[in-house]
């Protein structure tokens, strides 16, 4: 009797504590929840900034050392002035980015690596007014080596630096992850307890527990949604650097083309050119070990660069409008090699290895030929690299059709038949053809 009359009073503590339980399960969770939703939030927009920063950061230094080398490579002083005051508004814009970036830096480790970007920053700048000097005193040789020497480390310890805030900061934002998923996972066990300690109490319990659960699910929903748009500005953010950088190269060739009297068209109808003779090879199957579709993306993109090396040649050559003497042809013949050289000496350090690879092959070997009487190597057949067998055909015909200072603009008809003719002497054979077989889409291209 005396045991059924404690049941009351036991049950009483019972609920009492299960009641305990479960208000203070739900108190948790709710707790739990608001500070992971404002914590997380304010720190995913806090890392995305300070990657985008950096991201910013490392395309400017890149363009800025690409202006430094322009400058050493023209010899008009009206140009070395253009570059001389791009490259001064540049630094300030990088100077102010950095002003940016340590205000928001709040950590010390990230303070101590920033302070190491900061630093290497000056010095790459100190370093860049000598090499301006050298370039206006005319001390190229010594301007350039500077350039492909300690600039070039500089601009390799910078990305390093900044390579390392960026994986801080990743570790940053994957340890605020591990964080709330850990908080998440405090408060499902809270609320299994919720909902045993409301199954034993009263139903009202079990309702409230549900709508906190939902509630919780809700917020780590809208936190995922908004962590991948965060990602996707990211993702735009790199494809726009690639578009300017793109930009920039193709302004560059256009810069040097004009240099032969030529307004830069070339340029652009050269890599249409090697575009549209390129899918028509991987359309036909040919050479489709080599001709992916990665390997022509790079293709075209490295197209604008194929004469380069023109830079290195006198403007009497380039604008000679008579035929050229075997001393100037030799002369000329060099810009391959250079061609080759500056690619590998300038973007080296801003590029991929495999365009740098593609590029170079372009530039030093678009003049070979089928029948090996090319230059400069005098490569034969399949010993020529596939880019650079596209690439001659593309810029052999648009100098076919053009006009030039020492010649006019041969017929469409006689341009097509010299490339159907000079396929297994001149050109590969297979692709003089298939270039004759996309004739519409060719002579769409030069009509624009």
């Amino acid at each position: 009797m005396k045991l059924i009359k404690r049941i009351p009073f036991q049950m009483f503590i019972l609920n009492l504590i299960a009641s305990i339980v479960c208000v203070t399960g739900v108190l948790v969770v709710r707790y739990t929840m608001n500070e992971i939703s404002a914590g997380y939030k304010h720190s995913i927009e806090e890392n995305v900034r300070d990657r985008l920063n950096m991201s910013d950061l490392c395309r400017m230094m890149g363009r800025h050392h690409i202006i430094l080398s322009w400058h050493t490579l023209t010899d008009s002083s009206e140009e070395k002035q253009l570059y001389e005051e791009k490259a001064t508004l540049l630094q300030q814009d990088i100077m102010d980015k950095l002003d940016e970036m340590i205000e928001n830096i709040s950590l010390n480790e990230e303070e101590q690596l920033f302070h190491t970007v900061y630093s290497n920053t000056v010095s790459y700048f100190s370093n860049a007014d000598n090499v301006f000097k050298m370039s206006r005193e005319g001390n190229n040789d010594t301007a350039k080596y500077y350039i492909t020497s300690y600039l070039a480390d500089s601009i390799d310890e910078i990305t390093d630096d900044i390579d390392l805030m960026d994986e801080y900061i990743a570790k940053q934002m994957n340890a605020t992850s591990e964080k709330i998923e850990h908080s998440i996972y405090i408060a499902k066990i809270s609320e299994k307890i919720c909902i045993f300690s409301m199954c034993l109490v009263m139903a009202i319990c079990i309702i409230l527990c549900t709508s906190i659960t939902s509630r919780l699910e809700k917020y780590k929903n809208e936190l995922e949604k908004e962590n991948e748009l965060k990602t996707q500005t990211l993702i735009w953010h790199n494809h726009r650097m690639l578009a300017i950088q793109e930009n920039a190269i193709i302004g560059m060739a256009g810069l040097i083309e004009s240099r032969d009297q030529d307004t830069g068209e070339h340029v652009k109808r050269t890599s249409r050119y090697v575009e549209l003779l390129a899918h028509a090879a991987q359309k036909a199957g040919y050479c489709t070990d080599i001709l992916t579709d990665d390997y022509t993306e790079l293709l075209i993109k490295a197209a604008p660069m194929h004469d380069i090396g023109k830079i290195a040649v006198s403007d009497a050559i380039l604008q000679k409008p008579g035929r050229l003497t075997d001393e100037e042809f030799e002369e000329m013949k060099k810009h391959t090699t250079a061609g080759g050289r500056i690619i590998v000496e300038v973007m080296s350090n801003i590029e991929e290895k495999r365009y740098i690879d593609i590029a170079t092959q372009v530039a030093e070997a678009h003049h070979e030929k089928w029948d090996g009487s090319g230059y400069p190597k005098g490569l034969k057949g399949d010993e020529i690299p596939i880019g650079a067998r596209i690439m001659a055909v593309a810029d052999v015909f648009d100098a076919l059709v053009s006009k030039r200072c020492y010649k006019e603009p041969m017929p469409m008809d006689k341009a097509f038949d010299i490339i159907r003719e000079s396929g297994g002497s001149h050109f590969d054979p297979e692709l003089a053809g298939l270039f004759c077989g996309i004739r519409r889409e060719v002579e769409a291209v030069h009509g624009q």
